[in-house]
C-alpha cells in the first residue's frame, strides 16, 4: 500500500495560475529488508514542471500568504491597542505621532490604570444642558480623598495607592487601627471613615503622599466605572431574584403561580445540586456599573454628576475609576478631546475644594438636538 500526502499550497498555486488540477506527490514505501536499495521516500512529479520551478511557485505563494497576514495587523501593535490599522483621521496629532513617535508620549491604552477615588452617593436629580436636554444624574460627593500610602513593586510585589476618605469619631476607632495612621494623623484629627487601594500600572502614576484628590481628577464627558454594595432586598422569590417566568396563571395551578417549579431529578442523583437558582436573600452584593458618563463636575464642592443610576444606598461610599472598556479618551465627547487622563492627577488650583460652586459641563453637540430634519421641516 502507498500513503499519499498532497501539497495544498502547490495545488492552490496551480489551480489559480493554470486552472489545471495537477500536483506533485511524496509517497512513502513500506519497509522491505530484501530490497535495501529502494529509498524510504520517493517523489512523483506529474506536473510537467521542473523541481526548481515548483520550488519557486511555492516560495511565491508563501510570500503572498505572509504578506496578507501582516497586512491584517499593525506592526507596532501592543496589548490594549486597536488591531485594525487607522484608515483615516482628521487630527494633525495622529500624523505627527505616526511620523515621529519618539517625540511624543506613549499612547494611553486600555491596560493603563491610574488612581481612582472614593465618593458618597448623595442621590439623583435632573440636569438640563444648554439645549434643554434633560439628563437624569446621580450626584457623587468626593469627601476628603487623601493619599495615605503607596504600594511598590519592590516592597509589596504590586503597585497601588491607598486612598482614605470620610471621617470617623476618634473615640469609636480602636487603638490598633489608629496605629496605622501615626504618620498621617495628629492627635487632634479624626481618622478616616474608609480606606481603599487602587491598582496602578506604573510607579510614575502614583499621586504624592498626603495629597488630596478633588473632583477635577475626572474629566467631564469621560466614562467611569462605579463599584459599590447594592441595596439589600431581603428574601425574594425566584421570579424577582432570577427573572423566572413562573407557573401558569390560570388553568391547572393552585396557589403556586410564582413558584420556581422542579428543582432536580428523581432518585438518581437524589439531591439538589449546589448553586441551583432558587428563592433566597437578594442584594447587599458588590456591583459594578460600567461606562457611566460624567455629565458635569463641580470643582468647588467636589461633586460629580454622572448619567444614570449607580449601586448602593444614599450616604454610602462607592469606588470611582476610569472606565476599562470605553473611557472615550481622544474623542470629541471628552472636554478638550484629550487623549489621556491627567497624570497622575490635575494640578489643583485654589478653586478646587473651596466650597464655592464652579461647574464644568461636558462638551455639547454643535447642532440643536431638537431641531427637525430637513425632510421633516419641508
Amino acid at each position: 500500500m502507498w500513503a499519499l500526502r498532497q501539497s495544498n499550497a502547490l495545488r492552490k498555486a496551480f489551480d489559480s495560475s493554470f486552472k489545471v488540477r495537477c500536483y506533485s506527490t511524496t509517497v512513502r514505501l513500506f519497509k522491505n529488508d530484501d530490497k535495501k536499495d529502494i529509498p524510504k521516500y520517493q517523489t512523483i512529479n506529474n506536473t510537467g514542471f521542473s523541481n526548481e520551478e515548483i520550488e519557486k511557485i511555492l516560495q511565491e505563494e508563501e510570500a503572498k500568504m505572509i504578506a496578507e497576514q501582516k497586512a491584517r495587523f499593525v506592526e507596532s501593535w501592543e496589548p490594549g491597542m486597536r488591531k485594525k490599522p487607522l484608515q483615516s483621521s482628521f487630527k494633525l496629532e495622529e500624523f505627527e505621532y505616526e511620523l515621529e513617535p519618539e517625540k511624543h508620549l506613549p499612547r494611553w491604552t486600555l491596560l493603563d490604570k491610574r488612581c481612582g477615588a472614593l465618593a458618597i452617593k448623595v442621590g439623583m436629580m435632573p440636569v438640563f444642558d444648554e439645549w434643554g436636554v434633560r439628563h437624569p444624574c446621580t450626584v457623587l460627593f468626593m469627601d476628603q480623598n487623601i493619599v495615605i500610602g503607596h504600594k511598590t513593586m519592590e516592597k509589596n510585589g504590586y503597585i497601588a495607592a491607598q486612598i482614605a476618605a470620610g471621617e470617623r469619631k476618634r473615640k469609636n476607632v480602636g487603638k490598633s487601627v489608629l496605629g496605622q495612621y501615626q504618620g498621617f494623623l495628629s492627635e487632634e484629627e479624626n481618622p478616616p471613615y474608609l480606606v481603599r487601594e487602587f491598582r496602578i500600572t506604573d510607579e510614575s502614576l502614583l499621586p504624592p503622599l498626603h495629597s488630596q484628590i478633588h473632583a477635577r481628577h475626572f474629566v467631564p464627558g469621560q466614562n467611569i466605572d462605579v463599584s459599590g454594595i447594592s441595596k439589600g432586598k431581603g428574601f425574594q422569590g425566584p421570579m424577582k431574584r432570577h427573572n423566572f417566568g413562573g407557573m401558569p396563571a390560570s388553568h391547572g395551578v393552585s396557589l403556586s403561580h410564582r413558584a420556581h417549579g422542579s428543582t432536580g431529578q428523581c432518585q438518581d442523583p437524589g439531591k439538589v445540586f449546589k448553586g441551583k437558582k432558587m428563592a433566597g436573600h437578594m442584594g447587599t452584593e458588590r456591583v459594578t456599573t460600567q461606562n457611566v458618563r460624567i455629565i458635569k463636575i463641580d470643582r468647588g464642592r467636589n461633586l460629580l454628576y454622572v448619567l444614570g443610576a449607580v449601586p448602593g444606598n444614599k450616604g454610602h461610599f462607592v469606588e470611582v475609576r476610569d472606565a476599562v472598556k470605553k473611557p472615550l479618551w481622544g474623542t470629541d465627547k471628552v472636554l478638550d478631546a484629550i487623549d489621556r487622563p491627567p497624570l497622575p492627577t490635575f494640578e489643583f488650583e485654589e478653586i478646587d475644594g473651596s466650597g464655592t460652586a464652579h461647574e464644568v459641563f461636558m462638551p455639547l453637540p454643535a447642532t440643536d438636538p431638537f431641531a427637525p430634519d430637513d425632510e421633516e421641516a419641508a
